[in-house]
This record gives structure tokens, C-alpha cells and sequence, in this order.
């Protein structure tokens, strides 16, 4: 991503002399006696020092974004990267004058221990140069006022990558903080949109707190990470906005809501470079500042937000080209989607999610093992989680969770750290602790024998898409009745029918040309003896008879004395 401003300015002062001008306001500060004195002196450096750095900023090549906003902010233009931009090498000059106004800035605050602006800039300038601890060590003895300098450190923790300390941070400075800032603070009206964002606009300050806490619940971008980086990012563009809003920043812009705005959606930028003027006699040039790229949309849909349970995977559209807001996780370069199946299975009072991925037709995540995690969330602190570490691109894990509705997903972390890979959606409960349930499908490789129990088919749990070249698919399934205390008779029928017909099979629908439009159908009588109440069956499947499409996969089991159970689940043949 990157900003460009579209009021250049128009002048610059000349590079020649800068060093010697931060030299300057350095030695009139040591002179200072007064706060008044310290921070006039420690003003000027700052502006010395900008002018300084705008005068040694790289060129930019190519012109970034040619004109083209993707969204226009006030007087700045902002347009999405599509790649990676390691930042260039910042010049010697500029870091020596960056460490001689963070030493101005060292002594300014020994004289002024409350000054809230002092204790600001030098968390800012300490993270510039990628040094938070430095910028944590600056708030050792922080007096400036206590809620800020709990938020600095919120900031601090999270560009150093501890988001649990960070928000932890965060919270004190929320519960610190007077009424009035709170509810900006809390006010997430400009990073949603669309219908989630007109009714956020009528939520009063009392009620933010319990609705943002859903929103970042959804939002967060790993389940199996500690913390929630996307809600400690968010915080940490408000602390930001904080700093700069009384500061000289890169583009010598004066501050305003537009910039402040574009803070809050997509973050501050790491590094800027000058565009070259598109005429020789043009003296101005703007200024291009890079946000980290390339960056994605977590945030959920209204959807998602209204009904977490029955949210599906396209309600997080993480590539979504007009989002409102875009995070870039520091942690990885590429998040690809993953193709996963979720079962669930009754046990008492909580269910056995099984979770099937395949990621092998992903270039990036096939490449190395990863480390594979299921995760089953039902509010923002509390998750279930099963982790496999040196997993291969394909595979299936089970986690245990309560039994009601739930937020699962699958991701995965290649050992290289460079690609990610992620799936989420709804779960709705399976039944009531103690009321009889149907299980969902659990598709299976039948590469051995044919499994008995649940353990033994979730290793060897597959998708149901794509099934490749394999002749047959299994198929496992439990009924859980606490009711069945002793051996009983069962009727089982296994139906396999298509769903998406091409031109043929419509036309022979049509005119009865025969054929059957559920081309494998299996019925069977059986003897179900329970175990603690759970009846478990396993059946292989020959799939040769069937063409390439989707079809359904519908299941009906009835005990003798018990009303029929049925269950349905989509099965994809692709063999090309």
C-alpha cells in the first residue's frame, strides 16, 4: 500500500546546512532553563530534523500509483501494493540526526517528566529505527499522564510482536482514560462500512465496549496465536495519531482529520520516498509514504457479526479490494486460502469438531510442512485448540469444545514463515448436551483396513473435493442416543445423488431417457450395540460409476423404537 499526497507542498529547504541547523536547536537547548524553554527547543529540533530527512529521502520509482486513488482521503491519495517493498537503506545522515533529537528528547524529558508530547516522540522515533524494547525502556519511569503512558507502552508492546502485553496495556489505558476520549477510542465507525457500519454509527459509548469486543473476536487473523495483533494494531494507530497530531511528519503536511483517518484504516507509513515532478521546472515534488504491504481485510461482514455460527468463509474476504481498513500481520508475506470440512460429534455435554484440510494445490503451502491448527472459539477469550507441528499440506485433527455454536477454522504456518494459510467459518451446535444426535459425514481415505472408532479416521479425514483418481471414498459416521442402553435393530440408507446437472442430465430428466438421478443408493439392516450411548459405523463407498460433479451425500439411519435421524453433506468429483 501506499499514500501519496496530492497538495504538494511547495517548498523544501535545502539539504545544505540541515545537520547544521539540529545542531543548533541542540545547543540552544542546552541552554534552556525553563519548560516553556525546553519545549520551544525540542519543537524546533524536531522540524530541523524533518526537513532533514525529507531532503535525504530516496526517489521513488515508477511513480507508484500513476494518479489513481483507490480511495480519496482528504487531501491524500491512497492506493493498495500488490508486493512486498523492503524499505531502502535510510542514509547515515538521517540516523545520526535521528539519534541526536532522541538524545534532546532524553534530556527534555528529564526536565519535563509529564510532558505527554516528549514521552510520545520518543517512542516514535525508537520505533522508526525497529527498536521497541528501546522505545519500552524510554517509558520505564513515565510520569506524563498515566493512562498515556499505558497506552505507549500498548504501542511499544505491540511493534515488538507481544500483542497479549500489549492489549493488557491497552485495557489499563481504556479503564484509565477520562469518558470522552474512551468513546473515540472505542468508536470503530471508521474502519467498517456497509450496513455494519450505519447501524455501528447509532451505538452509543456504553455499548461499544461489548459490541467491539465481537467485532475483534471475528477479526482476529490467527486464533492460534496469542493475542489479537489486528485489535493491538488498531489501538496502536490511535496512539499513533495521538503522537503526530502535534508533530512535524515526513509529508510537511499540517495536521488534520484526513490524516488522521488514514491512520486509523490502514496505519501509519514505515518508510516515504520523493516522486520525481513531472516537469523539469516544477520545484515540488510530493511525497510517497509505504504502509506495510501486502496488506488484507479482516474484519468480519455484517453477516458474520450478526450470526457468528452461521458465517461462512466468504464473510471474510481478506483480498477485499474496497475495504474500509487493511492490515498487514508482520509475521507473514502471504495468507492463501485453505479448502476444509468440519464434523462434529456428540460427547455429553460437548462435541469433537473434526477438522479435513487439503492446501496441496496451493504452490506455497504445499512447498514445506507446516504447523496445522484447529481452533474452535465461542467468544473473544475463549478458544479449543488442536495443533500438529511438521504437518503436511493435507491431513485431519480433532478438538474438543463445548457443545454449542462456534467460530472453527483451520490454518496453517509453512516453516519458513513466509505464507500462511487460513479457513473460518460457523459451526452451529450439533444438538443439546444429552438430546440424540446424527453425526455429521466424515469422508475418509480407505488406504487400510476400515476403521471402527473416531480416532482411527481422523488421521486418514479428507475434504470430500477432489477426489482425484481414487476408486473409492469412506464414509464414517455415530449416532449418540443416550436411550440405547442395549443392542438394538438399525435401518441404514446411503444415498449418493447429483446436485449440479449438465445439459444431459437435464435433458434427459426431460424426456425419461432413463438413467437415475442418484446413481448409488445403499440400504442395509444392522445390529446397533452402543458404547456409553454412541453407535459408530464406517462403510466404503466404490465412486467408478460415478462422472466428474458435485453430488449429496444424504444419510438415514432409524432404531427400532426411535424416530429416524438424517444427515446430508456435499461430496465433489473432479478426476481431470
Amino acid at each position: 500500500m501506499r499514500v501519496r499526497v496530492i497538495t504538494r507542498p511547495l517548498w523544501y529547504p535545502l539539504a545544505t546546512g540541515m545537520a547544521a541547523l539540529a545542531l543548533a536547536a541542540t545547543a540552544r537547548a542546552q541552554t534552556a532553563t525553563t519548560p516553556a524553554g525546553w519545549v520551544a527547543a525540542v519543537h524546533r529540533a524536531q522540524r530541523d530534523f524533518e526537513a532533514l530527512r525529507r531532503n535525504h529521502l530516496p526517489w521513488a520509482a515508477g511513480g507508484g500509483g500513476s494518479g489513481h486513488c483507490d480511495a480519496q482521503i482528504g487531501r491524500f491519495c491512497y492506493w493498495h501494493g500488490d508486493r512486498y517493498e523492503p524499505p531502502p537503506v535510510e542514509s547515515e545522515v538521517v540516523f545520526r540526526a535521528r539519534m541526536g533529537l532522541l538524545a534532546l528528547l532524553d534530556s527534555a524529558s528529564a526536565a519535563i517528566p509529564s510532558d505527554d508530547w516528549i514521552a510520545g516522540q520518543r517512542v516514535r522515533y525508537w520505533l522508526e529505527m525497529g527498536q521497541p524494547d528501546s522505545a519500552l525502556a524510554s517509558l520505564w519511569a513515565c510520569a506524563a499522564t498515566g493512562w498515556w503512558c499505558d497506552a505507549l507502552r500498548g504501542l511499544a508492546e505491540h511493534e515488538a510482536g507481544r500483542d497479549t502485553m500489549s492489549l493488557q496495556a491497552f485495557d489499563a489505558a481504556l479503564a484509565e482514560m477520562p469518558p470522552q476520549d474512551r468513546c473515540h477510542w472505542l468508536d470503530l465507525s471508521p474502519v467498517l462500512q456497509g450496513d455494519l457500519a450505519d447501524r455501528y454509527r447509532h451505538t452509543g459509548c456504553a455499548e461499544r465496549q461489548r459490541v467491539d469486543a465481537r467485532i475483534w473476536w471475528l477479526a482476529d487473523p490467527f486464533y492460534s496465536r496469542p493475542g489479537n495483533d489486528r485489535e493491538a494494531e488498531h489501538y496502536s494507530r490511535l496512539a499513533m495519531v495521538r503522537i503526530a497530531a502535534a508533530s512535524v511528519w515526513p509529508e510537511a503536511q499540517f495536521w488534520g482529520n484526513d490524516l488522521a483517518e488514514l491512520m486509523v484504516r490502514y496505519g501509519w507509513a514505515r518508510w516515504f520516498a520523493r516522486e520525481r515532478p513531472s516537469r523539469m521546472s516544477d520545484p515540488s515534488y510530493p511525497i510517497v509514504g509505504h504502509d506495510p504491504q501486502p496488506s488484507l481485510a479482516f474484519l468480519p461482514s455484517a453477516r458474520a457479526f450478526d450470526s457468528p455460527v452461521d458465517a461462512e468463509p466468504a464473510d471474510w474476504d481478506l483480498t477485499a479490494y474496497a475495504a474500509a481498513s487493511r492490515y498487514a500481520p508482520p509475521y507473514v508475506r502471504v495468507v492463501e486460502p485453505v479448502r476444509a470440512l468440519f464434523s462434529r460429534f456428540a460427547r455429553g455435554d460437548s462435541q469433537i469438531v473434526v477438522a479435513a484440510w487439503d492446501a496441496r494445490g496451493d504452490s506455497l503451502l504445499g512447498r514445506a510442512a507446516s504447523v496445522a491448527s484447529v481452533v474452535a472459539t465461542t467468544d473473544e477469550r475463549q478458544r479449543w485448540m488442536a495443533r500438529v507441528a511438521g504437518a503436511e499440506p493435507w491431513g485431519g485433527v480433532a478438538v474438543t469444545a463445548p457443545s454449542r455454536g462456534l467460530v472453527v477454522g483451520v490454518e496453517l504456518l509453512a516453516d519458513s514463515a513466509y505464507a500462511a494459510g487460513r479457513v473460518r467459518q460457523g459451526l452451529a451446535a450439533l444438538s443439546a448436551p444429552g438430546e440424540a444426535a446424527l453425526s455429521d459425514i466424515l469422508f475418509f481415505r480407505p488406504d487400510t483396513a476400515v476403521p471402527t472408532r473416531l480416532a482411527e479416521v481422523v488421521p486418514r479425514a479428507v475434504t470430500g473435493v477432489g477426489a482425484g483418481d481414487a476408486p473409492s471414498i469412506g464414509m464414517y459416521w455415530e449416532l449418540r442416543d443416550p436411550a440405547l442402553d442395549t443392542a438394538r435393530a438399525m435401518d441404514v440408507s446411503l444415498s449418493i445423488e447429483r446436485t449440479h446437472a449438465g445439459w444431459w442430465d437435464r435433458t434427459r430428466r426431460m424426456f425419461h431417457l432413463g438413467g437415475s438421478d442418484a446413481p448409488i443408493a445403499l440400504s442395509w439392516h444392522d445390529l446397533a450395540r452402543p458404547v456409553a450411548g454412541i453407535v459408530g459405523r464406517a462403510v466404503v463407498v466404490d465412486l467408478s460409476p460415478l462422472d466428474d460433479g458435485v453430488y449429496r451425500v444424504r444419510l438415514r439411519v432409524r432404531v427400532a423404537g426411535r424416530p429416524p435421524f438424517e444427515t446430508a453433506r456435499p461430496l465433489t468429483l473432479n478426476r481431470r
